[in-house]
């Protein structure tokens, strides 16, 4: 159960700015960051046993996406809300790119969906954001997931520690790059503090497209010593889909 402080806070922010639209859809729906048809979508979704690519209805329950059978994942399961398309696509980018840090409590109520419907009998110890570059950060203003991950850890009750994780290579905007050259600009791009050793880590990004930021963040953590790291995310794309604008 969140605090009090924390409780008092979210329920002047929604006073104050209210929830009108559904965050996937459009939908009127007041209050509510998801409208239930989409929270119904979110529930009824097949997605990859191990990574958060979301995977055709018609495949079998253990059926994996092809990335995950080409490759081992450093992360040990990683999920996300709904796909990176439409609605949610667009807010995520104006989150992310256009200063709308304003839409942070919305964003976070979907992960916080999330979460409830893939992690709820999971045990964490501590919920770390991937970090932007020093470069990134001055120039953007704020970590876009950093103020996600801070309302999650506090909906969860669960410690917030960005100092866990430290972005020591900036890199060009990942969209730009092919699934391989993601792979190779990314590794040793992320330095772990020691104190994650024997913690059970709950890592979230935004979005999730090829999982190349995910594998460095959750291999930094792994290296050491995280006991185990699953990854949370708000959006993920559908298996082996290129045509992503963000990672």
């Amino acid at each position: 159960m969140a605090t009090k402080a924390y409780l008092w806070r979210k329920a002047l922010a929604g006073l104050l700015f209210p929830q009108r639209r559904c965050l996937n859809c459009a939908a009127l729906s007041v209050g509510m960051a998801l409208c239930p048809r989409c929270l119904t979508t979110l529930q009824q979704l097949r997605v990859c046993p191990r990574c958060a690519s979301f995977i055709a209805a018609t495949e079998t329950a253990d059926y994996l996406c092809a990335d995950c059978r080409s490759r081992e994942q450093s992360f040990a399961l990683a999920r996300a809300a709904l796909p990176y398309s439409g609605e949610l696509r667009q807010q995520l980018l104006a989150f992310k790119y256009r200063d709308r840090a304003g839409l942070r409590r919305g964003l976070s109520a979907v992960l916080l969906a999330a979460y409830q419907h893939h992690y709820r009998s999971f045990l964490f110890d501590a919920v770390v954001p991937v970090p932007l570059s020093a470069q990134r950060l001055q120039a953007r203003g704020y970590n876009q997931v950093e103020l996600l991950s801070a309302l999650l850890s506090a909906e969860l009750e669960l410690p917030h520690h960005p100092e866990y994780l430290q972005r020591v290579r900036d890199t060009q905007r990942l969209y730009q790059m092919s699934r391989a050259e993601r792979a190779r600009v990314l590794q040793n791009a992320f330095l772990a503090s020691s104190v994650v050793e024997k913690q059970r880590i709950l890592l979230v990004d935004d979005i999730y497209t090829t999982g190349a930021t995910a594998r460095a963040a959750s291999t930094a953590l792994l290296k050491q010593g995280a006991a185990s790291v699953c990854v949370l995310c708000v959006a993920a794309s559908h298996e082996l889909a290129d045509d992503v604008q963000a990672e």
